[in-house]
């Protein structure tokens, strides 16, 4: 969506305030929207929720920014009504034929057919997007009716499985007062909310570095294509990194990938984009051990209440450099916030490491 936006001229930084708008809606519906999945019909919330994001695709057929505006906004909405409806749909699906054993299994499945399905539309999209956006956002609605009539073929079940909502403010009062206890952990968490949601807010803007190196709009579907491929490859080979010989190897991942990060944004060249790749799939890897090792680190029952707490700082840290990056690339360019991130996630690395060695109690150390 960042490049019909840039193609219907949109500056970065306008096309950062619509990406913000996004998240504000997802954080300000997240719990009243959670709280309908435990009253009404799962199945009929997932159906509205993909009706709604469809209409937001007409509006965006329409153009403009108050029209992309309202598409998000509806896209926002979506995403309430689907977080957490969803994974309880399905718990619901599979404890109905006494099955529910089979919900982890279920759930992988559904992530990599999820990573397999982004992979294959960012390549036809990147495809119908280089004859025509009005393409991409047909077969955008065509797909999300699609899905909406198969949710209507499925019988709604019973529900027994609370999407957790309904509990969010206690939740958070309990979370808050655990890391009082606990400062260390807050700085933990702080720091890969800084580090991963800085590089997640250079995620929205990649159509657009490619597309500033003079790669074709067609071709861009497929890097975008490689990116989430090397997701998914990041989960399945992140146990081999425990078998290397290195003492907190994640640390150094994040070196390494901040190290290509300023390389690739100092150079600006299309062949250097090899090293982009690597950075992106090291700074994923560091992420799921990073997640892993705070579980490790929570020692209390509030373990579900600290994860809370760490979304909220990540939201709202994503949303801080998402708009900055607008800003930088309008003024510099797009392909400038790449060293930045490079800096940044370098400098939180060294003051982390020297934090944690002579600061922080022994306790939490990794």
């Amino acid at each position: 969506f960042t490049l019909l936006f840039n193609q219907s001229g949109l500056t970065t930084f306008q096309i950062s305030l619509l990406i913000t708008v996004w998240s504000i809606v997802t954080l300000t519906l997240e719990v009243p929207t959670g709280m309908l999945a435990d009253k009404f019909s799962r199945r009929n919330l997932l159906i509205v929720g993909l009706l709604i994001r469809a209409v937001g695709f007409v509006f965006w057929i329409a153009g403009g920014f108050v029209n992309y505006a309202i598409g998000f906004i509806l896209w926002g909405i979506k995403n309430c009504l689907h977080s957490g409806t969803l994974e309880s749909f399905v718990y619901d699906e599979l404890k109905t034929y006494n099955s529910e054993e089979q919900y982890e299994k279920v759930s992988g499945k559904m992530e990599s057919v999820f990573s397999l399905g982004l992979m294959l539309s960012a390549v036809v999209g990147g495809w119908l997007a280089s004859y025509s956006f009005t393409l991409v956002l047909i077969a955008s609605i065509t797909a999300t009716l699609v899905s909406a009539i198969t949710l209507f073929t499925i019988k709604p079940v019973k529900a027994f499985k609370s999407t957790g909502e309904t509990k969010y403010f206690s939740i958070l009062k309990e979370a808050i007062r655990h890391i009082k206890t606990t400062p260390s952990l807050l700085f933990i968490i702080a720091f890969i909310c800084l580090v991963f949601a800085t590089y997640g807010a250079v995620d929205e803007y990649w159509a657009l570095i490619y597309k500033n190196m003079g790669i074709s709009t067609a071709a861009i579907g497929i890097f975008v294509s490689v990116v989430y491929g090397l997701f998914s490859l990041a989960g399945y080979t992140v146990d081999r990194f425990n078998k290397l010989p290195i003492k907190n190897i994640e640390y150094h991942l994040i070196w390494i990938a901040g190290i290509l990060f300023l390389v690739v944004g100092f150079f600006k060249s299309v062949l250097l984009l090899p090293f982009a790749f690597l950075a992106i799939y090291l700074i994923k890897v560091a992420n799921i051990k990073l997640e892993s090792q705070l579980q490790h680190h929570i020692k209390s029952e509030q373990r579900a209440t600290i994860f809370s707490i760490k979304s909220l700082i990540f939201e709202f840290v994503y949303m801080g450099f998402v708009l900055f990056f607008g800003f930088v690339a309008d003024k510099i360019s797009i392909i400038s916030i790449l060293p930045i991130v490079g800096i940044i996630i370098l400098i939180s690395v060294g003051v982390f490491i020297t934090i944690k060695n002579r600061v922080l109690p022994q306790e939490i150390k990794v």
